[in-house]
């Protein structure tokens, strides 16, 4: 019953990966627990994905299955490509659906066309038999990838939100990183003081901003805060940890505290002037790093905090806001659906993940997968904020099921960080916006337990 939607970066490779092929057995190889699923030995295997990274998994299939023809197909247009083939009933064994032209994993699940992947997450681990799969995943994230109940997708790549920042700039001024939100203010005062518009983001996009919003709610009075808000209960944006964070982040305003010019910046613009240091705190997610490469200077130090919480009484102090994306399927026409669950099975491999990690800077749901690696000091932070946050991970999918009210909520969110109404009417706008989307018949509604 969930989905996410994605921000990946990175390019495919244009070629065709095969594997060997022989005309072997189709009996299962290996004993029951290193072959939980019954894999047929020389049983051909076909994944396509929409992300090189979704094919690193081959290598350690092939190694265990020699004599299986594995095909890796990377393609930007999944859609165009595999609509037409799910319809037909010869749909590919594996799919990692990204992009612009991802596949709508709800209508998929609608149309019974995905395999129930409970028999994946009971399995033994890839790396360690004695540990089922499911214990390798980091806490919460694979609420995504449930629908009535049934586990259909498993959303492999975590993007981390937070305030990102200059190490270097930092350290030049003598600044610390705020603990609580009165130092952030206090921190702001100091960069203004100093020339540096202290908070920036992309006003052309003010979800961005509403994101940090609801990461201070939800930090404030714990998940049940986004949980009412996923649910559309009645109330649920005018809750006092609501209230609370749209107004802290109101005061930034009034102290003059956010970089002129932000309510008309696009992404681009609002990151480039963090990359200059004109702006000392911008919000976003560790796509980031990916995406300003090229123009971040030597030695920036680019980095990230979680938001800081309210006070010393929030409910979830360590809460950073994470959204798994990227969703691996298997298909449930596969002509290779044992070998599809296995696939994913290796996926799930600290190996395979540690090496996704590397070649991508991108965390994956693969409980420290990432440890000990040689990574950047952006994405060894978000690690950081990941690993610590544990069961504080915040979580919501609103946005997703409800895009039109969620672009309505960032666009009212915008206009409050510019001064045009009180946070208590922001509160009451956005409410009555989800209000309509209750009471709208033609909307298909969704349940977070």
């Amino acid at each position: 019953m969930l989905r996410r939607r994605t921000v990946l970066q990175g390019a495919l490779a244009g070629a065709l990966l095969t594997g060997c092929s022989s005309g072997g057995s189709t009996k299962p190889t290996a004993s029951p627990a290193d072959n939980p699923f019954a894999v047929g030995g020389d049983t051909p295997l076909e994944v396509v994905v929409s992300e090189e990274y979704g094919g690193f998994a081959a290598a350690p299939y092939r190694k265990k299955y020699a004599q299986a023809v594995v095909t890796v197909t990377p393609t930007k247009q999944l859609r165009d490509l595999l609509q037409s083939r799910f319809a037909a009933g010869s749909p590919p064994d594996v799919v990692l659906s990204t992009g612009d032209k991802a596949l709508t994993v709800s209508r998929l699940v609608a149309d019974g066309q995905l395999a129930d992947l409970q028999k994946l997450l009971d399995a033994p681990s890839w790396d360690n038999q004695g540990v089922p799969v499911k214990d390798l995943v980091l806490p919460g994230m694979l609420d995504a990838g449930r629908y009535e109940g049934k586990q259909y997708a498993l959303n492999y790549v975590v993007n981390v939100y937070g305030l990102w920042y200059s190490a270097q700039l930092f350290q030049k001024h003598g600044w610390d990183v705020p603990r609580t939100w009165p130092e952030l203010l206090a921190l702001g005062a100091e960069m203004k003081a100093a020339g540096v518009g202290p908070f920036t983001y992309a006003g052309v996009h003010p979800y961005y901003v509403l994101e940090a919003v609801l990461t201070l709610a939800a930090k404030a009075g714990g998940h049940d805060v986004v949980k009412r808000i996923d649910n559309l209960e009645a109330g649920a944006w005018k809750d006092q940890s609501m209230v609370r964070a749209i107004t802290a982040f109101a005061e930034l305003t009034k102290r003059g505290l956010i970089a002129q010019g932000s309510q008309q910046m696009d992404h681009i613009g609002s990151q480039t002037r963090l990359m200059t240091s004109k702006a000392g705190l911008l919000p976003c997610g560790n796509w980031l790093e990916n995406e300003m490469k090229a123009v971040t200077p030597q030695n920036f130090g680019l980095t990230m905090f979680g938001v800081p919480p309210l006070d010393g009484s929030s409910a979830m102090p360590k809460g950073v806001h994470v959204a798994p994306t990227a969703p691996l399927l298997v298909a449930a026409k596969a002509k290779n659906q044992p070998g599809g669950l296995d696939y994913l099975r290796a996926m799930l491999s600290k190996e395979v993940a540690a090496q996704v990690t590397s070649q991508t800077s991108q965390l994956t749901v693969v409980r420290g997968a990432a440890d000990g690696l040689e990574i950047s000091t952006a994405l060894r932070s978000a690690r950081d904020l990941l690993t610590a946050a544990g069961d504080q991970a915040i979580t919501w999918y609103f946005d997703t099921w409800y895009a039109e009210f969620a672009k309505t909520a960032g666009e009212i969110t915008g206009q409050c960080l510019a001064g045009a109404f009180r946070p208590d009417e922001w509160a009451a706008r956005i409410q009555a916006a989800a209000d309509q989307v209750k009471q709208d018949k033609t909307i298909t509604k969704y349940h977070r337990d």
